[in-house]
């Protein structure tokens, strides 16, 4: 048995994919026997499946930066700093330790002998334009870091456009799927996300005008003028059988992002329907091998259309045989 520490910042600990993701590495580590450790500067807000939970405050001493109407992140020195006092708290030499943000990385780099920093944000891993919330501080310091550290980076995507790290170790979410049955066809066109520029909302509405058909949108923002017309779904985490029956009535997916690390809906849809995404944007070359369908223009809408008619048996072996890797890779990280 080995002790893993995972690190996250508690700027970034919400209901988000980063979250999400080190859950399942936690939950796979944690079956293999390791003992897993979480390592964050303030009382963490969402669930976190490790073993034990170590931090500092009681609440985040990090404070928002608004420019021009928008909430920046910035790097902010005393996040870093809590998180180093919380690593002190440690009682045990960690056999590896995570950092999954840039201020957890800061407060821990170094210190460790075997140390791998994960590349989640999407700004960091392509080039497909300026879509995060990240201040242009924050984005180049982590960029110089992923370019220049003498510690692994972990990356989400098998390449990236935008960092040459000399230690890279690809490190996508370990996938278990559910299992596969064929289920009726009761619903069209899906998506999940949200209206944020970056998600492609409107791109996606604006499909299933053009098609003529009533989507069934999985999002928080259930109130958005976006959506209007389409027959809106939420969530909580603990739903998820409910959200993956929804999902699997659908024909087809369509998840028209401009940018992302990794989609996790696109694994999500992906277990039970056919996928499509706009191959225009450099990101979805590393969601190709999980059997997603790419187009662009004109071309979108004839896929589409027809994943909307088919009635052939969805194939869904690429997806497993990348999902089996997927575990394989971070298995033999711990290993």
């Amino acid at each position: 048995m080995k002790t893993i520490v995972h690190t996250c910042s508690s700027v970034l600990v919400r209901p988000n994919g980063i979250v999400r993701y080190m859950n399942t590495v936690m939950d796979l580590q944690r079956s293999q026997g390791h003992h897993v450790v979480f390592v964050t500067d303030a009382n963490p807000t969402q669930k976190i499946s490790a073993d034990e939970t170590i931090f500092l405050n009681l609440e985040s001493r990090y404070r928002p930066n608004l420019k021009d109407g928008h909430v920046w992140l910035q790097v902010d020195r005393d996040v870093v700093y809590d998180v180093e006092v919380a690593f002190r708290r440690l009682d045990v030499e960690p056999d590896l330790v995570i950092a999954h943000d840039l201020h957890s990385f800061l407060g821990c780099e170094d210190k460790f002998r075997n140390c791998i920093f994960v590349q989640h944000e999407s700004d960091v891993m392509n080039g497909d334009g300026r879509y995060s919330f990240l201040s242009d501080e924050y984005l180049q310091e982590q960029i110089d870091i992923a370019n220049t550290t003498g510690c692994r980076i972990g990356m989400c995507a098998p390449y990236s456009h935008q960092v040459a790290p000399y230690r890279p170790v690809y490190t996508p979410p370990p996938t278990t799927l559910e299992p596969y049955t064929v289920t009726e066809k009761t619903r069209g066109l899906l998506y999940i996300g949200d209206t944020t520029d970056r998600k492609g909302a409107r791109e996606f509405m604006t499909m299933a005008r053009a098609l003529g058909v009533t989507p069934s949108v999985i999002t928080h923002e259930v109130n958005s003028d976006v959506f209007a017309g389409a027959d809106i779904h939420t969530f909580k985490l603990h739903e998820r059988a409910e959200m993956f029956k929804l999902i699997s009535e659908c024909n087809v997916a369509f998840i028209p992002s401009k940018n992302e690390c990794f989609s996790l809906a696109i694994i999500e849809c992906a277990q039970f329907i056919p996928t499509v995404v706009d191959s225009q944007y450099q990101w979805t070359e590393h969601v190709e091998d999980l059997g997603v369908l790419r187009a662009t223009g004109a071309e979108l809408y004839t896929v589409i259309d027809a994943e909307l008619k088919s009635t052939v048996p969805y194939d869904r072996r690429p997806l497993e045989m990348w999902a089996h890797r997927s575990q394989e890779l971070w298995i033999n990280l711990t290993t």
